[in-house]
């Protein structure tokens, strides 16, 4: 599956009083920024010349080690260099990208040096294309670290002017985002009129689980604070850890599958799973989740979702339904 990403300012456009540009409030000016990949000497030749490793964005094994993600986000940059690694062996040859080839990591100024203007900014990759597939996994590794960052924290924490960010993560709305969130608005008060708290309550342990201030729900949550968390989602006043979301968008595709006759069922799934790694009725090991009994779902909570709502694991599944359910009566 491939990615689509851009290159936005850590900085909003600067701010006006009358004609005047107000200094310091954000980005005014047209800029040409420029930066090299990172690389590393390692010793000398038998030349005398030094010996360089690039940091290239290719070798799985460093994702680890990647400060900026958390390790569900490790495990998804792995996933996407095992993706699109073919891709740019096919386009740039396999021994060419060899982390030492100073022909392609040096020389070639095309993936040496990334450089920005005021017209790059915001404009759309795909990692179906070669080129942009390289672009993405070397901003992930932090290729070009001081001109653009993974993350937007990382981007904030050590201001730097740049940051990459997916496709999902646009969180500037303009007149159509504006609308998305007048229909998210829309579809919380469908859920409230039309099918009540059983509602609000699942859907809220499968979106706002990953937020920074989740508590725990339980049954005795009040209709209210439900519809007071949930208002502060489609907001997006709740940090989610790791990432950046755009929430009205979020919020829709969740009520669209909690309507959905099909669906349903799902949401409860999700629910279930994320209260169990909550309470530890699901827990980590070896960085895959596991049941109580020691059954393997996978290495993240999609995968664990997954798999236990396959066929032959529901006697899991109902003992896993089962203990959340008795912990939200309590």
């Amino acid at each position: 599956m491939s990615i689509r990403f851009s290159i936005k300012n850590s900085q909003g456009k600067a701010e006006r009083e009358g004609d005047q540009i107000v200094r310091f409030s954000g980005v005014s000016e047209p800029f040409n920024r420029h930066s090299e990949r990172y690389c590393k000497k390692v010793g000398v030749d038998g030349k005398g010349n030094p010996r360089l490793v690039f940091v290239t964005g290719l070798d799985e094994t460093k994702v680890k080690l990647y400060p900026w993600y958390n390790d569900e986000e490790k495990i998804a940059i792995a996933e996407s260099i095992k993706e699109m690694l073919p891709i740019i062996e096919a386009h740039y040859g396999k021994e060419s990208i060899e982390p030492t080839n100073s022909f392609l990591w040096k020389d070639d100024r095309n993936v040496n040096r990334l450089s920005l203007r005021n017209e790059s900014i915001d404009v759309f990759f795909d990692t179906k294309n070669a080129a942009h597939a390289l672009l993405y996994l070397s901003i992930v590794a932090g290729a070009f670290i001081d001109l653009v960052a993974p993350t937007k924290e990382w981007a904030d924490r050590h201001q730097v002017p740049h940051y990459l960010a997916l496709e999902v993560e646009n969180e500037n709305y303009d007149d159509d985002d504006d609308v998305t969130k007048a229909d998210a608005y829309g579809a919380l008060s469908d859920l409230r009129k039309n099918h009540g708290k059983e509602a609000l309550y699942i859907l809220a342990w499968c979106m706002q689980y990953d937020s920074t201030a989740f508590g725990a729900y339980n049954y005795n949550t009040p209709e209210k604070d439900l519809l007071a968390y949930h208002i502060k989602f489609i907001e997006g006043k709740l940090s989610v850890k790791g990432k950046k979301r755009n929430s009205p968008k979020v919020f829709i595709s969740y009520y669209d599958k909690w309507v959905g006759q099909q669906t349903r069922s799902s949401l409860y799934a999700e629910a279930y799973v994320k209260a169990g790694d909550y309470y530890n009725y699901i827990v980590k090991r070896d960085k895959k989740y596991t049941t109580a009994d020691g059954t393997e779902l996978g290495n993240t909570i999609a995968d664990a979702i997954n798999a236990i709502t396959k066929p032959k694991r529901i006697q899991e599944f109902e003992k896993l339904r089962d203990s959340v359910e008795a912990k939200w009566k309590e």
